[in-house]
């Protein structure tokens, strides 16, 4: 996001307003009259990257051809990159063990994705079920990372990068909720491998705690090097499958309170863990909806059926970045379960540059059409409407 001229930005701010529906879109960066401190720049840097987090969770925003070509092209500039220049970029595994691959600076993720999932020798029909994440070292624990981000099919991960400090880095990782699709990939021995190493790293961050006995049968099972038999008895922990996401406070189940909870997202639902370790889920299917960037802005209120015909707004309150990560893995989860309803399997999107910097009226206009016929319609980022709000569901599930 530093890599972002800051009178472009605003042109781009003006027409996206302009051309869109962006009442939900976070506040972009005020314009300055004087020289910035180093304190505002950094402020300023956060701002904007919440900024271009809240356009991307817009698809028809986040795909038109006046975003993705003015980031694209203005962090060519700032970097002083040509689309044909090779570079290197260096991918972490859940191990901790780095990969170099040669790319394009200008590639996009998907692309980097195949490059990164073939040079570890991951099966192609499996490089769906993998992403890669933008991580942070945490700053208590330095041996610790955690989750950013997922990066966007439209992002550059190289330039990404190369405007963040030393404590970021891009990391692969399996992309999907559903457990079942653990047995497709522990068919395949490098697939496997991901899944273990994955597996071993939750552990180690405390995501999954193991009652003394099943640890003691994980670190037999670990020193035999029965990768398929630790994965299996990982599996059976109830937290498996679920990914930290932050902490913060929330007023549930007891309105009006504020209780200090870390947030989960896991297959089907988020997971709400309370400091004395008792835990509330809340599936997807029971959210009506969910609304960020109202007039709290670090907040993100789920519109939640918590009974037969009783809906309450639940708030986590944690900060700007947490909560786009909380409403793109609401989304993901969500996009996932469409998928799975219409029996369709996880694919890589192919991505193709786009013509020109500013397209004309009547291919916007094209694009919009068939943006609609591939898009979930959401009325907006402010108001997350949840197709699936009630499907399958019955009485004993309420």
């Amino acid at each position: 996001s530093s890599g972002i001229n800051a009178e472009y930005g605003h042109k781009l701010n003006e027409q996206i307003q302009k051309r869109f529906d962006a009442s939900g879109l976070a506040e972009f960066p005020p314009k300055k009259l004087f020289a910035l401190s180093a304190h505002e720049k950094e402020e300023r840097k956060a701002m904007l990257e919440v900024y271009l987090q809240s356009v991307g969770q817009q698809p028809e925003i986040a795909k038109s051809n006046l975003f993705v070509d003015f980031l694209i092209q203005s962090q060519k500039e700032f970097n002083k990159l040509n689309d044909d220049e090779s570079v290197k970029i260096s991918i972490s595994q859940a191990d901790g063990k780095e990969i170099s691959v040669d790319i394009s600076g200008a590639d996009y993720t998907p692309e980097i994705l195949r490059y990164t999932a073939a040079s570890l020798g991951i099966e192609s029909k499996n490089h769906a079920f993998f992403a890669l994440y933008l991580m942070k070292q945490d700053e208590k624990n330095p041996k610790r990372k955690n989750i950013i981000r997922k990066l966007q099919d439209m992002e550059c991960p190289y330039l990404t990068l190369k405007t963040l400090d030393s404590s970021h880095s891009i990391e692969i990782r399996k992309a999907y909720w559903d457990r079942k699709y653990d047995d497709l990939l522990m068919q395949h021995n490098v697939s496997l491998h991901m899944l273990y190493i994955e597996s071993i790293r939750n552990l180690e961050d405390r995501w999954i705690k193991p009652t003394s006995e099943t640890l003691k049968t994980l670190k037999q099972l670990k020193t035999a090097g029965l990768k398929e038999q630790f994965v299996k008895v990982v599996k059976a922990d109830s937290m498996y499958g679920y990914t930290q996401l932050c902490t913060g406070t929330v007023d549930y189940p007891v309105q009006g309170t504020k209780e200090e909870v870390t947030v989960y997202g896991g297959a089907e639902k988020l997971k709400l863990v309370f400091k004395d370790g008792k835990a509330v889920s809340l599936p997807v299917k029971r959210i009506k909806c969910w609304t960020l960037f109202t007039e709290k802005k670090d907040v993100l209120s789920i519109h939640f059926l918590v009974m037969k015909d009783v809906l309450q707004w639940i708030n986590i309150a944690t900060t700007a970045t947490n909560v786009i990560l909380i409403s793109m893995t609401l989304q993901s989860i969500l996009d996932e379960l469409i998928l799975i309803s219409k029996g369709q399997q996880l694919e890589l999107t192919k991505v193709e540059a786009t013509e020109s910097y500013l397209p004309t009226s009547n291919k916007e206009r094209k694009q919009k059409q068939e943006r609609k016929a591939r898009v979930p319609s959401f009325s907006s980022l402010q108001n997350q409407e949840n197709e699936l709000f009630m499907e399958g569901l019955n009485d004993d599930d309420l």
